[in-house]
């Protein structure tokens, strides 16, 4: 009896963690990444308790930690540098940041699939109730038992699923860069202005990763001004170390921040979602990467268990669903009251952060950090 074939549309952490989470299980596994090689964008992730669990389970977990920094303390402050909080976290896991690249090469390293760069999709195709047809913008096409769309926030695989149209901007930009310095804080940090933010997080041995929002039109271009110029007319008075870590950037990349509404019905006869395909979110808490982690595995666990079927795919959405849709409503909440400019509820905020006890703060974001995915029955 010949291997069921699964297509993975998208080589990122997503779709790397599934066919990891998935190897040994008797499946012909097939990795699909439009881009001409496989890898990630310059910038630092924050990989939290319940995605190191996940990597734990997979074995990855002491070369995830040999490759991060990890931070006992996180501040967050005023843009004078006044300190509003501090909490120091604590778990059988640590919390740690690692460059994306790094993270994407751990995964990447020896995986089990056939891995095609340079294929973008261009639709699916039912043929019959198992089998699916792939056609590729390389004119290309090929069938497979199973897809699984993990193909991001503009994911062309959920509009065979779902169909709900673009993305939702929220308003306002982020730009981001990782940095080596000569010093070494020792923590992580997020600052608050008016109508704008910046989050500083150790890497790695004096390597920082660090991100800015501020408010302002999709897609806003930084020209004629100048990324540097710009980032300096906006942050420059800010406290230490924010204005060395953005002039010393070699390469700064800017999106808008967008998400999607969370919405049942991640899956379509043989084809069905993970990560930022299923659950887009804005990053204000963290949580984006480590969800994708953390759904990745539950859906290759519910496979493993009832093979790649309709009750597989419906189980994976009972089990990360409500997890999912709490991260995309809280982040969302977290980036508006951050995001707040009016003169009145700026202060308001502050205060607000100053007298919110950090053990109440810690509840609220243990249960995203505390769940086990490896843990949980399917």
């Amino acid at each position: 009896m010949s291997q069921k074939k699964i297509a993975i549309v998208g080589g990122g952490i997503a779709g790397l963690t599934f066919a990891r989470s998935l190897a040994s299980s008797g499946y012909d596994i097939h990795i699909f990444e439009k881009t001409e090689s496989f890898g990630e964008a310059g910038a630092a992730i924050s990989v939290f308790p319940n995605a190191l669990s996940v990597m734990d389970a997979l074995g990855l977990l002491q070369k995830v930690l040999d490759s991060s920094g990890q931070f006992q303390k996180v501040f967050l402050k005023s843009d004078k540098g006044t300190v509003l909080s501090k909490s120091v976290p604590r778990g059988d896991y640590p919390l740690v940041c690692i460059h994306r690249r790094d993270l994407h090469k751990i995964l990447l390293d020896g995986i089990s699939a056939n891995l095609h760069a340079g294929y973008a999709v261009k639709s699916l195709s039912s043929l019959d109730d198992k089998r699916i047809q792939l056609d590729f913008e390389n004119k290309e096409s090929a069938v497979f038992d199973g897809v699984v769309g993990a193909d991001g926030i503009h994911s062309v695989v959920r509009q065979s699923v779902i169909a709900d149209g673009k993305p939702i901007f929220r308003g306002y930009n982020c730009w981001r860069g990782v940095v080596e310095t000569d010093f070494d804080i020792g923590y992580a940090s997020e600052t608050y202005g008016s109508g704008k933010r910046v989050g500083i997080v150790p890497v790695k041995d004096g390597v920082y990763g660090w991100w800015a929002t501020c408010n302002e039109g999709f897609m806003e271009d930084d020209q004629p001004e100048g990324t540097k110029p710009k980032l300096k007319r906006l942050y420059g008075h800010w406290h230490h170390p924010i204005p060395e870590l953005m002039q010393n950037t070699d390469t700064i990349l800017k999106n808008s921040l967008a998400d999607r509404k969370p919405h049942k019905g991640w899956s379509k006869g043989a084809v069905v979602l993970i990560g930022d395909a299923a659950h887009p979110t804005t990053p204000n808490l963290g949580q984006g990467g480590c969800i994708a982690i953390e759904g990745a595995f539950v859906l290759a666990k519910c496979i493993r268990k009832y093979g790649l079927t309709n009750r597989a795919f419906s189980r994976y959405e009972v089990l990360h669903y409500p997890r999912a849709r709490a991260v995309v409503k809280q982040s969302l909440l977290l980036g508006k009251i951050g995001q707040w400019a009016n003169p009145i509820l700026v202060p308001l905020r502050n205060v607000m952060f100053r007298l919110t006890p950090s053990s109440i703060a810690m509840r609220m974001f243990g249960r995203f950090f505390n769940f086990r995915a490896s843990e949980l029955e399917v």
